[in-house]
């Protein structure tokens, strides 16, 4: 890939997804296999998934973008100071306009370098690349195209004095055993001067939250239904899979005692789908539900001492107080 396909001077790293680990087509053979069946998530966010959840993000009532933007302006150059990183590492980068902020920060204070990008979705971060290259034409741009299970691995060894951003709720959306794999990786590819931040969803009111996740479901720009519906075009464009979108009915549920948002999809009809690459077939009953999407909100002290089972250390957290709202700063 030339630079320029990528904005200038950035380096393009294309890792693809481990076939062989739970980062690739066995983590989706596995969560279909599951009852009820789940789509991990990740599977939504090909380019037109991503820009569907930007536009999402963008929803008045959808609260977490807003929370997590007030939150970086005012501490984040705290959060650059106590971490002194040379270098931001993009944990999931998308668009990286949340972490153009951080960025700012780090030039504020003289310490920005390098910016290191990954993400399973191309084109948003190409696009990224050209915009922060043009505000910071010597910093050290490099894409990494690969999910967790390959980029992490990748970076272990490749630099220190680093921060490792996850944004957004990206932590939320991994299940128990999935934030087990990824924090052990994590703390693998971690050196002595590292440090990471970690944004994630509090446990906020119950009405605010159906409020935020019911957004974008219906009107006349349903959004939501559109992301929703996305995930299973996606498996038919790129694994022949033969899902007919007219017969899927998406919805989005608070289940309060879990503490789960689950972007579920229910099937119309009794009716059977094909996926050839991964030589699968599944029955639907009607009414039958699946998941594409299990967001998880945390205690503030639960998510600290899961960190901490893992052996990171929170040197200093922040709160949005109106909807609750965390970003930790671990080494």
């Amino acid at each position: 890939m030339s630079p320029e396909a990528a904005g200038a001077g950035a380096v393009e790293v294309v890792l693809g997804p481990d076939r062989s680990s739970a980062g690739g087509d066995d983590e989706l053979r596995a969560g279909l296999a599951e009852n009820p069946r789940r789509i991990p998530h990740r599977y939504g966010y090909d380019a037109e998934g991503s820009r569907l959840f930007e536009e999402i993000s963008r929803l008045p009532a959808y609260y977490p973008p807003r929370a997590e933007r007030k939150l970086l302006r005012e501490h984040g150059r705290d959060m650059v100071r106590l971490s002194a990183a040379t270098e931001l590492v993009d944990l999931g980068a998308g668009s990286a306009e949340k972490s153009e902020i951080l960025l700012a920060a780090m030039d504020a204070g003289g310490l920005l370098r390098a910016y290191t990008g990954i993400d399973v979705s191309v084109q948003p971060m190409r696009e990224a690349a050209r915009r922060l290259g043009a505000r910071w034409p010597t910093v050290r741009i490099t894409l990494v195209h690969g999910d967790f299970a390959t980029a992490l691995p990748w970076l272990r060894g490749r630099g220190t004095g680093r921060l490792m951003a996850m944004l957004g709720s990206t932590f939320g959306c991994l299940t128990p055993p999935e934030r087990s794999s990824f924090l052990r990786a994590l703390r693998a590819c971690c050196g002595p001067h590292d440090h990471i931040l970690l944004c994630a969803d509090l446990f906020e009111p119950v009405d605010t939250v159906r409020r935020a996740y019911r957004a974008g479901c219906t009107g006349e720009r349903p959004v939501r239904r559109l992301f929703a519906l996305n995930t299973l075009a996606h498996l038919n464009r790129e694994y022949g899979a033969d899902f007919d979108l007219a017969h899927f009915e998406p919805d989005v549920v608070y289940d309060v005692p879990l503490r789960q948002v689950r972007g579920e999809i229910r099937s119309t009809r009794k009716q059977r789908v094909t996926i050839p690459r991964l030589g699968t077939t599944l029955d639907f009953a009607e009414d039958e539900t699946f998941f594409h999407d299990v967001l998880h909100k945390f205690e503030l002290n639960e998510l600290v001492s899961e960190l901490e089972t893992f052996g990171f250390r929170c040197r200093q957290h922040w709160v949005e107080e109106e909807f609750q709202y965390a970003a930790l700063l671990l080494d």
